[in-house]
């Protein structure tokens, strides 16, 4: 699109411009100018200076990106995307005062709109973790679950917990609890986490049955190391009756997916896969 020439006051055409209703002339605007050719004219005439402010009225969030990203002609604004993304949360978090060193922060939500845009506290956290404010940003994260039953935002705080991710300290209870969460939600990748606890007995007591329950929810729904571990249960008798065939069935999903660790186990199984998995031979080059 060619890029927007705007007349000055003395243009008749400008005039025209400058006489329409300021609802239809942000409108307008909007329609065919950029984030940053508004910003430019918000700077321009005194009249236009909430242009930015009201074209984004009703779409903070594309604003939001734009400043996060430094796109669509505007500068990386930290600051400016915050506000506007606590405005779009609806919410306000209150932080606790600790009593003691020991003692951890708590914090308690106040509602402030009711209408919650939930990815914009999800915005929140991922921003504060980011700048260190690892506080305020696991409250954000958790807000996006608790207000809006955001599965990322519960696997993404299963995955800082699992890993100390953001200088956080590891905590493998609080891992496999919000893995659980986003599991029981349907979250793909936090049932074949949440599977792996019950494997492992990482944060609770370990359980092969319970175990393969979800690795099996999470392979079919095309989890490739999911999958894996279904047949690794079946190839070592883990909760199920002891069967090379069945897991070279499950190694074979995995595999068409590229996963190393079924290809190995096909490899280790051939005389048995090359029965029951038509084109495994193909799949594995010999």
């Amino acid at each position: 699109m060619e890029p927007l020439h705007f007349m000055t006051d003395t243009n008749e055409e400008s005039s025209g411009l400058l006489s329409l209703p300021a609802e239809l002339l942000a409108q307008t605007l909007v329609d065919y100018a950029d984030w940053g050719e508004l910003a430019r004219l918000a700077c321009v005439k005194k009249s236009w200076s909430n242009l930015l402010k009201d074209a984004g009225a009703g779409s903070e969030w594309s604003l939001t990106q734009a400043l996060l990203e430094g796109s669509h002609g505007l500068q990386v604004n930290h600051t400016l995307a915050l506000q506007l993304l606590h405005k779009l949360a609806g919410v306000v978090i209150l932080r606790s005062n600790k009593i003691d060193e020991e003692e951890d922060v708590t914090f308690t939500y106040q509602i402030i709109s009711d209408n919650h845009f939930i990815p914009a506290m999800k915005k929140l956290g991922e921003c504060y973790l980011q700048q260190n404010n690892k506080e305020e940003g696991i409250a954000w994260l958790k807000a996006a679950y608790e207000f809006g039953d955001d599965l990322e935002a519960g696997y993404e705080l299963g995955s800082i917990y699992e890993h100390g991710l953001f200088d956080i300290a590891p905590d493998v209870y609080k891992a496999t609890e919000w893995y659980k969460k986003a599991a029981i939600g349907g979250h793909i990748n936090g049932m074949a986490e949440y599977g792996m606890c019950c494997e492992l007995g990482c944060g609770r007591e370990p359980n092969d049955e319970e175990a393969l329950e979800w690795y099996m929810k999470a392979a079919r729904q095309g989890h490739a190391t999911a999958n894996f571990s279904v047949g690794e249960a079946f190839e070592e008798a883990r909760g199920v009756p002891q069967s090379d065939a069945e897991a070279c069935l499950w190694y074979y999903k995995a595999a068409m997916e590229g996963d190393d660790g079924s290809i190995a186990a096909l490899r280790r199984l051939h005389d048995i896969a090359r029965i029951v998995v038509p084109g495994v031979t193909n799949l594995l080059g010999n």
